[in-house]
């Protein structure tokens, strides 16, 4: 066979993925004979729209702008509380006892933790849609979603450099850190309640300290206060968290071009150089091989969850030198301040584990919205995040599980109040948790979509490469039939009237 012919190694791709060409002539590497018999025969179908008349949807900006407010309100609110509880209590520990039944010491416990995750949601979507826009100015921008904890722009002290980004995770941290111990159990009951208690009746007490919600409150306003400085000073053509916006958006503005001829290549084929017709694969391929931060985001969780379920070993099992890794182990000093820390520390894994699963779930989400153009309701927009997040089952069912996973991780890893504050690890069962974790964003990462529609997930440069006539709405399949020419192909690429017939997988398209 010639050497035109010799099949080529695309990255870490799987062999299945690449193509070998027939032995009739060769392709030559620049296809002009293709690119001008296709232009010739259907010139509306490889002419994209002018760059500075792309539609695409704005998104709710104040929608946005909402979100940032109700969290400056939230976090007000909870400043409000402590400085109440510091003002009403006589105790030199500053803090107030109630009582409250089990169910509802369960319900406010998931209330706090659904709080901070609506806030920081809200928060984190500013900073992620801005921190997405700076990289695009930059020329660093690959993908829709991405880490925006571990992503920065140029300039350490600019609105999305590497001390926001600091300041941004710490404080969503000590934000679950705080809401873990707003409501701590007490081990002692206070004098108006001795004797009015039986052993079968004991009354389950709850200690509220000052401190708690005052770092609550300071996290998310110093979020919202970030947020709101990144709003005010970036430029966001569009606030719509959909791949096809951002990418018209981008094409629009000149960030991103597109390349012809690429019309059957998946993001995995993003870096050849050469626009040769290939024909459709029928199995496209995974977020793990596509992206490099998706096997690690996998050892990641994997890595936790064994070190967490080596740790319960070791504090059943082995004999502990120190007081401090006991199961049950009193804070030095009995320091409530103290207490947050190790609460944060621990909980700061929790939180990277989740924030590392959604750049995983985003990806795959981005992919539902671009392979709904080759279906007969098309890629439709929609300007509200929330709706975005909710049309996807993997996005909705982390976005439900993380206040979740936060309030059971509090109450596994809890602080409780009694002569001194304690520090309860008892978190035994939570590798379970961090297992179900694993597994679902293993499903995720692995999966190969099914069907010859070029896998794209999010990749921003390939969306460009694939859709060659924008519009609100979109449909992708077969649009040109072989056209005359030495090197007969077909062309495959979108339209906004209608569904377009379905691709011919024996055929060759560019």
């Amino acid at each position: 066979m010639s050497s035109f012919y010799a099949p080529h190694t695309i990255g870490d791709v799987p062999d299945a993925y690449n193509h070998e060409y027939p032995p009739t002539k060769p392709f030559r590497s620049t296809s002009v004979a293709t690119e001008q018999s296709i232009a010739t025969h259907a010139p509306e179908f490889v002419v994209p729209n002018a760059p500075n008349d792309l539609p695409y949807d704005r998104g709710r900006r104040s929608l946005v702008l909402f979100g940032l407010i109700l969290t400056l309100v939230a976090g007000s609110a909870f400043i409000g509380i402590g400085i109440g509880i510091y003002a009403r209590s006589h105790n030199t520990d500053k803090y107030i006892v109630i009582q409250l039944s089990q169910w509802t010491d369960v319900a406010l416990g998931l209330s706090f933790s659904a709080i901070v995750t609506m806030c920081t949601e809200a928060t984190g979507y500013v900073h992620g849609t801005t921190l997405k826009w700076g990289l695009a100015k930059e020329g660093r921008l690959k993908f829709n979603a991405n880490l925006r904890l571990f992503s920065a722009t140029n300039g350490a002290l600019s609105v999305n450099g590497a001390v926001v980004n600091i300041a941004s995770t710490l404080s969503l941290i000590f934000s679950y850190a705080a809401s873990s111990t707003m409501l701590m159990h007490s081990s002692i009951l206070p004098k108006f309640l001795m004797g009015q208690a039986t052993a079968a009746s004991s009354p389950s007490i709850t200690v509220i300290s000052f401190l708690p919600p005052i770092i609550l409150g300071a996290t998310l306003i110093l979020q919202a206060i970030l947020g709101l400085v990144a709003f005010s000073h970036t430029h966001v053509p569009t606030w719509s968290s959909s791949p096809l916006d951002i990418t018209s958006a981008l094409v629009h503005h000149g960030y991103v071009q597109c390349r012809p001829q690429r019309c059957m290549r998946p993001v995995s084929m993003t870096k050849d150089s050469h626009n040769d017709p290939i024909r459709p694969m029928p199995r496209q391929p995974s977020i793990w091989s596509t992206h490099k931060a998706a096997p690690r985001v996998v050892w990641f969780v994997s890595g936790t969850l064994v070190a967490w379920a080596g740790w319960i070993c070791i504090v059943w099992f082995v004999p502990p030198p120190d007081a401090l890794w006991f199961r049950t182990s009193e804070a030095p000093l009995g320091s409530l301040m103290l207490s947050l820390m190790y609460l944060a520390a621990a909980q700061s894994v929790v939180t990277i584990v989740l924030h590392c699963c959604e750049l995983v779930t985003t990806l795959a989400r981005d992919e539902v919205v671009w392979r709904a153009a080759s279906k007969t309701q098309g890629a439709r927009p929609a300007g509200n995040p929330l709706k975005v997040v909710l049309r996807s089952w993997k996005s909705a069912a982390l976005l439900l599980a993380k206040p979740a996973i936060h309030w059971y991780f509090g109450i596994n890893v809890s602080v409780t109040a009694g002569e001194g504050f304690q520090v309860l690890w008892i978190a035994e069962y939570f590798p379970i948790v961090l297992f179900l974790v694993a597994v679902f964003i293993t499903i995720v990462a692995t999966r190969r979509p099914s069907g010859p529609q070029p896998a794209a997930y999010g990749h921003v440069q390939t969306l460009a490469d694939l859709v060659d006539e924008w519009s609100l709405t979109l449909y992708w399949g077969h649009k040109v039939d072989r056209v005359a020419g030495p090197w007969p192909v077909c062309h495959a690429g979108t339209t906004k009237s209608g569904p377009l017939p379905p691709i011919r997988m024996e055929e060759f398209y560019a």
